[in-house]
């Protein structure tokens, strides 16, 4: 019998080859963002660490801002993804709650974490990029709000203190970013930064043993 001729692969529709040149192009530009920040930043730099050409970069997106606003888009939810697992490896309840520090610590060391900072940073000195900043910001805090009303019903057993768990995420976040700031963002190691994240996770361990107190006590 006739050997059968091996097939050949057909290319990829344009659907498929233009997602590839995009996630190429995401990629590069974290990387672009994260190692040289976001005045060095531009279209052909960018597609040249994708190994794309400019045109089929400029195709999907017209602009350094539209760019750079999907970068930090694909970056955030790369950076979100990844704090997520970290926090479920850890058993459902309280300890949960408390591991979300270092859960958040180890995401904002990530380079998507990095790229998304530059981006945050530069809206204050480019008009025209702060106006289209906000409303990404809008969206990621929103989106915020949402998990950390999860943490408070899925977490703590506590829906009643979704404003309490709410404000303590945010603290959070603001601290270790700064710390992120003043460590990992310039390069500047602090063993205070150990001490920062001891104090918060001993905050919330404080808060879930309270919640805990309270519905022990209204069921009493």
């Amino acid at each position: 019998m006739a050997k059968a001729a091996t097939a050949k692969v057909p290319r990829g529709p344009n659907a498929e080859r233009r997602a590839s040149t995009r996630a190429k192009i995401l990629a590069a530009g974290v990387k672009c963002l994260a190692e040289f920040g976001y005045a060095a930043t531009s279209t052909p730099l960018v597609a040249r660490m994708a190994k794309v050409s400019r045109g089929s970069l400029l195709h999907q997106f017209p602009t350094k801002l539209d760019l750079v606003l999907a970068v930090a888009e694909h970056a955030w939810i790369i950076q979100r993804d990844f704090i997520r697992a970290q926090v479920a490896a850890s058993p459902l309840g309280p300890d949960q709650f408390v591991a979300g520090v270092q859960a958040v610590w180890k995401g904002l060391q990530l380079p998507e974490a990095i790229a998304v900072i530059e981006v945050m940073i530069a809206a204050r000195t480019d008009p025209e990029l702060a106006r289209r900043y906000a409303d990404f910001a809008t969206e990621r805090e929103a989106g915020m709000h949402r998990t950390r009303r999860r943490m408070a019903v899925g977490q703590l057993g506590a829906p009643e203190h979704v404003e309490e768990v709410d404000a303590m995420a945010h603290l959070t976040l603001a601290a270790l970013r700064g710390l992120a700031l003043e460590t990992v963002f310039i390069g500047r190691p602090t063993e205070e930064a150990e001490k920062v994240l001891v104090f918060l996770e001993n905050l919330r361990r404080r808060m879930a043993v309270e919640i805990a107190a309270d519905h022990a006590n209204q069921g009493a």
